[in-house]
């Protein structure tokens, strides 16, 4: 028997006093929770630019937040849209259902992802003004359950002068608020918004990177578009949704004489920058649609009315189109001109010069293109003439590279800003 000394053997005892009943070979530490988001979005089926957003978002948290849990609650969607989503993204949870402002599900698969959810992310749109009625149950519902809530990439178009003061009060219970346009920003700033974080914050449609090449190249060849010598025209008239139970402003199910006359306005300057286009480059344009229900309008109201000269150089896009196929024809394309500012990113995340010819009437959404830079590139379709459209899209095909530059430098500033973004998430995430 080994025999220590007095000190020795109280020391030793001791120190085995103190150690733990059983130790393991190695430490046994709970891992930190996995945090997770539960994102909501995917607004309409029958544009492209309302599908885009989802993959958009969902890339830029798969890059910057690689260890967070991502739940994507899906407003609409179609077997093919989900398809999509699950191909590119398998690990995102998708579910679907309601909430009311107690944060109360009306399924069990949705009230645990809500539950469980560390942050709530509301994505890219324009669904808090006056125009239609905003959600505030979501404000309400992250508020019941202290869950921090992010705006993402939002515009503001106002609200009635009666609600804005209440507006506020609730928007600035957002731990973050980021607008996709300056304006919106100064819009909340200006009603006393005073969330957190609020800032500039691009569209989460700037992230997408999903493609359908075999789709896009066999309806390309189909109508004999080749790569690069072709550019993409999309309408946006003041006509009613398909299928539509009920009028908006932007979608008016019957048409006033003054919408009317503007869709005329509308389409006569785009007829006249097809043709300009057509007879001085003998080059094809594709009419894209990024709603559905303006295949009909784009084939009527243009395609039918162009000279006879033109028309064998242009084709309507009909059947309509998932968001991953418009984005594989617009990456061919030598510029997208859109009415619609969805195309318009859509192209600029392929890297295809792009123009928005917008209208007052359709929002501050416009003015996000001026705040990435490109302000040369939209234009106010109800004010400027037609030879202006020209003799821009005119100089992208004359000078490739320089309108390339444009693109990157663009899209530099929109992927920068939206990585600070999903820096921001995190600290709030790390928070709870």
């Amino acid at each position: 028997m080994l025999h220590l000394p007095s000190l020795s053997r109280r020391l030793l005892l001791t120190l085995l006093a103190t150690l733990p009943l059983w130790a393991p070979a190695h430490s046994e530490a709970a891992e930190p929770k996995q945090k997770t988001i539960l994102m909501r979005s995917g607004w309409q089926t029958v544009n492209i630019g309302d599908i885009g957003h989802t993959p958009g978002t969902l890339r830029y948290l798969e890059t910057y937040l690689p260890d967070v849990k991502v739940i994507l609650w899906l407003h609409k969607t179609t077997d093919e849209v989900t398809a999509m989503l699950k191909t590119r993204f398998p690990k995102v949870e998708i579910v679907q259902g309601r909430l009311n402002a107690r944060g109360k599900a009306n399924n069990p698969e949705f009230q645990k992802a809500f539950d469980e959810a560390d942050l709530f992310l509301y994505n890219s749109g324009m669904h808090f003004n006056q125009f239609w009625p905003p959600p505030i149950y979501i404000i309400e519902a992250c508020t019941v359950t202290n869950k921090p809530l992010v705006l993402y990439g939002q515009s503001f178009d106002g609200f009635a002068p009666e609600d804005e003061e209440k507006m506020s009060q609730l928007l600035s219970r957002a731990a973050a608020i980021y607008t996709r346009d300056v304006e919106s920003f100064y819009y909340l700033r200006k009603i006393g918004v005073t969330s957190p974080s609020l800032a500039f914050g691009p569209d989460g449609c700037f992230g997408i990177d999903v493609r359908d090449e075999e789709q896009a190249n066999a309806w390309l060849k189909a109508h004999d578009l080749k790569p690069k010598e072709f550019i993409t025209v999309t309408l946006r008239s003041n006509t009613p949704k398909i299928g539509a139970k009920k009028s908006t402003s932007m979608n008016p199910a019957n048409p006033s004489k003054e919408d009317l006359a503007q869709n005329e306005l509308w389409t006569k300057k785009l007829r006249a920058v097809i043709t300009d286009w057509v007879r001085k480059t003998k080059k094809k344009v594709l009419l894209a649609p990024e709603v559905n229900k303006e295949i009909i309008h784009a084939q009527t109201m243009i395609l039918d009315k162009l000279p006879e000269d033109v028309k064998p150089y242009v084709v309507n896009r009909d059947p309509f189109w998932n968001v991953d196929e418009a984005a594989s024809v617009y990456a061919q394309a030598i510029a997208v001109v859109s009415m619609e500012p969805h195309s318009c990113i859509i192209a600029l995340a392929v890297g295809t010069p792009t123009m928005h010819l917008a209208s007052p009437r359709h929002g501050l959404k416009r003015w996000m293109f001026r705040d990435i830079g490109l302000s040369e590139w939209l234009c106010n379709i109800d004010e400027d003439p037609a030879d202006q459209f020209t003799r821009a899209l005119l100089k992208i095909d004359a000078k490739p590279e320089l309108a390339q530059s444009k693109v990157n430098r663009a899209m530099h500033t929109v992927n920068t800003r939206s990585k600070e973004m999903m820096g921001e998430i995190k600290e709030i995430l790390d928070q709870q």
